[in-house]
């Protein structure tokens, strides 16, 4: 039995210039609400945070080929990204903790069982975790952040959890060699900072974060029958993203406006796609003082149309719902790599 344990200290200083804005108690942050602006100048601390995070992990033996592993993490992230469903192209923000956005905080639970098999030629792996996050950032309704310098007007804060469970099986030796991997996980998010509708998503409700993303299979194969050619096979295939549907419109001086009742309610369609490479290594140039390999290369072999995102244009009180695609053909492309002996 193996056992690991760690402690560290994270402290993290938001530096000015910056404006911040103070804002009535009980009121949701707008321009609205704005009762004083503080000015800090040039490397003027204007807020601190930090704390603790401990980390212990242990690691059972059963036999010579398989062992259970478990482990618990404490982490904060004072950098956050915040990602919007509503638009055309999925847009995402990062910001920085301040005065009005705390860092997220996070606690981390793993538990898995590691087996070797066939001598050692295949292993195999399940792993299961859990996590509970503080302060997670989200866009509140109707928001845009856009040429926006204040966002703490622009989102909410709130808790997530997330856990899962993944299976791997890899092929270390032989002229085949390669891997697969599954993984089921779920993450929600609960954002309620008040009863208005402004202060709260999703009524309050638990909903899919932008990247709940509940089945994932990913494989790889590689080929090498001799020293000179290899060929490799990557395929991945994982749930489409969530997004936010209208509930309804409203119409007004003859133009329809999107109602959004609820958050990332619908999906996009299942994301999958199978590339290509073959490798031909130059034995030509054994002798000399440098070692080439060309690089054949397709992404995306059979032209799978996968949608990046939905989004609907409005022309009057009318709408149409497009979504959008990138690079939905094959990409052929064709390297050549060396280095010198």
């Amino acid at each position: 039995t193996t056992v690991s344990v760690g402690l560290r200290y994270s402290y993290f200083m938001a530096l000015g210039p910056a404006a911040v804005r103070s804002y009535a108690d009980g009121s949701p942050k707008s321009e609205a609400s704005i009762i004083d602006s503080t000015f800090y100048g040039s490397g003027k601390p204007l807020q601190t945070y930090g704390g603790f995070e401990p980390r212990v992990g242990l690691r059972y033996t059963i036999d010579e080929l398989s062992s259970v592993k478990f482990g618990y993490n404490l982490m904060r992230q004072y950098l956050q990204v915040v990602s919007n469903t509503t638009t055309p192209l999925p847009t995402s923000r990062w910001k920085m903790s301040d005065a009005h956005i705390r860092p997220q905080v996070s606690q981390l639970w793993t538990v898995g069982y590691f087996k070797n098999l066939k001598n050692n030629i295949y292993e195999f792996s399940v792993e299961a975790y859990y996590r509970a996050t503080q302060n997670v950032l989200d866009f509140k309704p109707g928001a845009d952040f856009l040429l926006q310098n204040y966002i703490e007007t622009q989102v909410l804060q709130g808790r997530s959890k997330s856990y899962g469970l993944e299976l791997m099986l890899t092929k270390k030796k032989g002229e085949m060699t390669g891997w697969v991997n599954y993984t089921y996980s779920r993450v929600f998010n609960l954002v309620d900072e008040g009863p208005r509708f402004t202060e709260r998503i999703n009524d309050g409700k638990w909903y899919p974060a932008n990247f709940d993303r509940p089945h994932n299979v990913n494989m790889s194969l590689n080929f090498s029958e001799n020293k000179y050619h290899s060929l490799s096979l990557t395929f991945t295939y994982g749930t489409g993203r969530p997004y936010t549907i209208p509930n309804g419109f409203v119409s007004f001086q003859g133009k329809a406006y999107p109602y959004y009742a609820e958050r990332n309610q619908g999906r996009i369609k299942d994301y999958h796609r199978l590339d290509f490479s073959w490798q031909i290594n130059n034995p030509s140039l054994k002798d000399k003082r440098w070692i080439g390999s060309w690089i054949f290369t397709v992404y995306n072999l059979y032209g799978r149309k996968n949608q990046y995102s939905v989004f609907l244009k409005t022309q009057g009180t009318a709408y149409t719902a497009y979504q959008l695609q990138i690079f939905a053909s094959p990409i052929v492309s064709l390297a050549y790599n060396f280095k010198f002996m």
